[in-house]
């Protein structure tokens, strides 16, 4: 692939989450292709910051301001990219785009733009509706359509949303990747908890990855007499509440929340488990599933947002509707008495995220919209 364009990336912050994993992983990757790479960053905080400069991609980070200072912020955006001669500026999550999007409606910069929209940001029950939401929806909807050259989503769901919910057109589709040191392990045992049954869910402990569902399922299971172990892998505003439910549903033994984990303990976690479980409501792409199904075990997961894009039903993992704790349930109990099953989702699970969400398939596919603008 020819090469070497000057790209700049925009991200509001550098905390864990999906979209800030993705940059990790996307990147170095872009550099290893053959273009320059760099990463603006609007504020703190910058956790994953020491991750992307000890692969060689340099972190910038902007002013500190007023998030609604966008005028500001746009003025800012545009020197960058004129002082770095950068050829391709790609905006990542609602204020980084809109920001980005400001810049070019004012003129300040001659670069081709590019959007990633990484969630289903209005859809209800996401984010809490009310004026403040309304008016995000509208500016973003103003600014958009003629502040990009090229907007694209992380799954067709995500893609479908913002065209329905912003009235934009010809958002187009790139699948998040595996990243390749996670593809590259070996695959595990075929057992891999000798002690027992044990359930991991991984994400951040918010609304819409359906924890509550999940432990209204575990209580139906307790209920049934059937035994397991569950580690609820993440950190999140609602700890609170699910340690209370938790005890509300007498669940205490046997469940454990992690609270934050470094990426490369949760894999190891991942990994361990004889069940890996995604009970989203809400789901933009679904990469924790991408991630487990990359290590070799099995899934299952919710048809909510791109899961069904990640995991084929039946085939490389098991899927069931969301906000169905006792489906949920059903479909727990069945992969605990199918030992063969699991091994076999496992197997199709690795192989489809190692054939069908390859990093360098994916950033190659990036390279050529660049160059496309």
């Amino acid at each position: 692939i020819a090469s070497d364009m000057k790209v700049l990336h925009v991200v509001e912050s550098l905390g864990v989450g999906g979209a800030e994993t993705l940059l990790v992983n996307l990147l170095p990757e872009l550099q290893n292709q053959g273009d320059e790479v760099t990463l603006a960053v609007m504020r703190g905080p910058f956790d994953l910051r020491p991750a992307l400069e000890s692969q060689g991609v340099r972190v910038v980070a902007l002013r500190a301001r007023h998030r609604w200072n966008l005028i500001g912020a746009a003025r800012e955006l545009a020197a960058l990219v004129r002082s770095g001669g950068f050829e391709v500026v790609h905006a990542h999550l609602y204020f980084p785009a809109v920001v980005a999007a400001l810049s070019r409606r004012l003129g300040l910069h001659r670069a081709a733009q590019v959007v990633s929209f990484h969630n289903l940001a209005y859809a209800a029950g996401v984010n809490k509706a009310g004026a403040g939401l309304r008016w995000r929806k509208r500016l973003a909807a103003a600014l958009y359509p003629r502040g990009f050259d090229a907007m694209l989503g992380v799954s067709a769901a995500v893609a479908r949303h913002y065209e329905q919910a912003l009235g934009l057109r010809g958002v187009q589709v790139l699948h998040n990747p595996v990243p390749r040191a996670l593809a590259a392990r070996p695959a595990p045992a075929a057992s891999a908890a000798p002690d027992g049954f044990s359930v991991v869910v991984p994400g951040r402990l918010v609304h819409e990855k359906g924890h509550a569902d999940f432990l209204q399922a575990l209580a139906l299971l307790r209920a049934q007499g059937r035994r397991l172990s569950v580690t609820l892998a993440g950190h999140g505003p609602l700890r609170a509440a699910l340690e209370q439910q938790i005890g509300r549903l007498g669940l205490a033994d046997g469940v454990s929340i992690t609270g934050a984990l470094p990426h490369a303990q949760l894999l190891d976690l991942v990994e361990a488990a004889s069940l890996v479980v995604v009970p989203s409501r809400f789901e933009g792409f679904g990469l924790t599933a991408l991630e487990a199904m990359a290590l070799g075990r099995p899934v299952l997961a919710t048809t909510a947002g791109g899961l069904p894009e990640v995991i084929e039903h039946g085939a490389s993992g098991w899927l069931v509707s969301p906000q169905d704790p006792a489906l949920l349930a059903q479909a727990i109990g069945q992969l605990m008495d199918d030992p063969a099953l699991r091994q076999r989702l496992g197997v199709a699970g690795r192989l489809r995220a190692q054939q069908r969400f390859s990093l360098h398939a994916v950033t190659a596919r990036l390279r050529d919209i660049y160059r496309q603008l």
